[in-house]
């Protein structure tokens, strides 16, 4: 439990860069730096930094696109059943994780993509055990970025606005699954989410962020906030950075209406731990950033 009214209003700023997993729009937060890097990154990390055209929008995508969504929502559709059933049960005995409901959000995903483009995971070996407490933090490109996060198998809970829990059927399987609602711009709505991101570590439930805050609208990724590091820092927890690659090429922000075929790459990175936020997000941010520009991607 956090000690003390000093704490909360000092995190109270962090806390507006927790995940924003169905927002586009970014908040303000404190923004934290990312460590002196040499001067190839540099120059990466810069207004220099190549961006990509925007991409020639055809029928097919657009088909393929609805395709999807009509695959996601059918899906959805009978799991959300299965959720139902279950949840007396999962509230009796696994009230904090909801390990069985975390498996239906992991089936949801895979079924949902598995026809229209391919996953591929490295760094399994880097994950911590399933009932390990940790705060997981990636760079954040697309609206498919959930989807490809939830294929880890991991009992993580990612914070989104209040309305996402009023969707049906996704909207309602996300409060069943114990995500965790985030009034915009309300500051008792912050404090209590800050506080349940730190209840859930200390007692060994993984928390899920996009430290941007946002996805930008060049694709590069952005500079980090620091709520995520903080809660580790605080709880004592290790941060684990997760690099998605691919996920803004099949489905760029702002064309949500449109999918291609192709490869989503997720890079699982060695957990990191300090006692320092800043260190903990500048450790991150630099990790994430070296694979994105190794693999030809812009960061700001």
């Amino acid at each position: 439990m956090l000690q003390g009214s000093t704490l909360l209003r000092g995190e109270q700023k962090g806390l507006l860069g927790v995940g924003r997993v169905w927002e586009r729009r970014a908040c303000r937060g404190v923004r934290c730096q990312a460590a002196a890097a040499s001067s190839a990154e540099g120059a990466a990390f810069g207004p220099d930094a190549s961006v990509p055209p925007a991409p020639d929008v055809t029928l097919g995508q657009k088909v393929r696109a609805i395709c999807f969504y009509l695959t996601t929502f059918a899906v959805a559709i009978p799991l959300f059943v299965v959720m139902l059933a279950i949840q007396p049960f999962v509230l009796l005995l696994d009230k904090n994780r909801r390990r069985a409901q975390h498996l239906v959000n992991k089936v949801w995903a895979t079924l949902s993509t598995m026809l229209f483009y391919k996953t591929e995971i490295e760094g399994w070996e880097n994950l911590p055990a399933a009932d390990e407490g940790a705060v997981y933090v990636a760079n954040h490109q697309s609206f498919l970025d959930i989807y490809t996060l939830f294929q880890l198998g991991r009992p993580f809970k990612f914070i989104s606005k209040t309305s996402n829990f009023l969707i049906p059927i996704i909207g309602w399987s996300m409060y069943m699954t114990g995500h965790i609602p985030l009034k915009r711009m309300d500051k008792r709505s912050q404090l209590e989410c800050l506080k349940t991101c730190m209840k859930l570590v200390k007692e060994g439930v993984s928390v899920l962020f996009f430290p941007e805050g946002t996805r930008t609208t060049d694709g590069a990724m952005a500079a980090f906030k620091k709520g995520a590091f903080s809660v580790a820092a605080k709880a004592g927890v290790p941060v684990v950075p997760i690099t998605l690659i691919g996920s803004g090429k099949l489905m760029p922000n702002g064309l949500e209406y449109t999918l291609r075929p192709g490869v989503i790459k997720m890079i699982v990175h060695p957990p990191i731990r300090s006692k320092n936020a800043d260190e903990l997000c500048n450790e991150s941010r630099k990790v994430i950033a070296e694979t994105l520009i190794k693999h030809g991607l812009p960061v700001h």
